[in-house]
This record gives C-alpha cells, structure tokens and sequence, in this order.
C-alpha cells in the first residue's frame, strides 16, 4: 500500500509536496497527465479528464490540480472559461474523491483557495467552496483543505504576465499590513504550503476535518 496518491505531481504545490515525502521516503504512486521524466514510469499513471484508472491502493489521496488562469480570470471569467474551470476545479476533483471513497482511501488532502465562500459573489471562489462542501459531504476519516493565497515559486515563463510580477511586487511591501485574520491573505511560497499541508496529515490529531489557512509564519 502506498503511503500517498497524488494527481497533481508536476505542478507548483505539487512539486514541492513529492519532493518532501521523497526526502521522508515515503511511498507514492502520481496520476499524471504525461510522464514525469525524473520519475520511474511504474510509480505513474497516466489519466485524463475522460479516463481515470483503477486508483491503488493509498493511505491519503492528495489533490493538487487547477485550471491555469490569469490573474483577471480569478476576478472575472468569460463563459467559455467558466466551463473549462469548472471541469477541473470542480468535476474532476469530486470524480476522484468519489473513486477514492469507493476504493476505502480514508484521507483525503486537497489544494483550495484562500476565501472561498459559498456566497461570494466570484465564481472563483464559490466554486472552490462549492468543491469543499461536496468533499465534505463524502465523509472521509480525515479531510484537508490547504487554503493558500497567491503561491510564490518558479513558473514557466509562459505562465508569469506582468499582472503576476505585480501581485508578487507589491506583496514585498504590504505584507506587514496584513497581520492578524488577514495573514492568510498574503503571498506564500509554494514549498510552505506543501509543507503545511503534510504536516498537518502526519499529525497526532483527532480532528476528522482541516481548513488549513496558509500563511509565511514568523
């Protein structure tokens, strides 16, 4: 049995999560899209959104996907980018847990959203919290939530516009603002939530159900 399962290895969060249970030597299987060069193909599967294999056997299922948007996305999406979120964010992260359930996975971590609120008036973030409240209603032994704020970390040059060199410019300066309940709000590097994220599944603790608010800790 693998100690995690995780769809979601090649990107930012999901990068630095591997790399950390590989530093514990821990066991994994990843869910990939195309094969991870750095990794032995028998510890990969490949999937799409049409086809998901049988998953393994697994203590903790982590989720670590998104749909790729711009900065104006998270503020505003057309129709047709609404369509394409949703079947990420929302339809492929609920088919997986629900595989996950039936395959008696008893622990699921997922990567959501600073703010998500089921009556917010972004789409963004009420679909995000749309996701949560249907992974809760699964009932699994022990479920998380990371919900991080703007992740800082290295892109590929195609995805960093300068709305993103912005937001990590000015985050520099108003970091100190945020204190208190706003400290969730401030930019955070990728290996921090990641971090966070693991710590909190290997903890002692009996809590069933984690909203991990990430923040860049003193």
């Amino acid at each position: 049995m693998n100690d995690f399962l995780i769809f979601g290895a090649s990107g930012l969060t999901g990068s630095n999560f591997l790399e950390l249970i590989k530093e514990e030597d821990r066991t994994y299987h990843l869910f990939v899209r195309d094969f991870i060069g750095t990794e032995e193909e028998k510890y990969q599967t490949i999937f799409s959104q049409d086809n998901i294999p049988e998953l393994p056997d697994s203590r903790n299922l982590v989720i670590c996907l998104g749909y790729p948007l711009d900065f104006k996305e998270l503020l505003y999406m057309k129709e047709k980018t609404k369509e394409s979120f949703k079947e990420v964010d929302f339809d492929l992260v609920v088919e997986i847990a629900k595989m996950a359930r039936e395959k008696d996975i008893p622990n699921i971590a997922i990567v959501s959203a600073v703010g998500s609120n089921i009556n917010s008036y972004n789409f963004y973030l009420k679909l995000k919290a749309k996701m949560e409240s249907k992974i809760l209603s699964m009932s699994f032994s022990r479920t998380f939530f990371a919900k991080p704020g703007h992740l800082l970390g290295p892109r590929e040059s195609g995805r960093v516009d300068n709305w993103v060199r912005l937001i990590e410019f000015l985050g520099k300066f108003f970091a100190i603002f945020l204190i208190g309940p706003l400290r969730k709000y401030r930019n955070i590097a990728a290996n921090k939530v990641a971090f966070e994220l693991l710590y909190m599944i290997e903890a002692k603790d009996p809590e069933s159900n984690h909203l991990i608010e990430c923040y860049e800790r003193d």
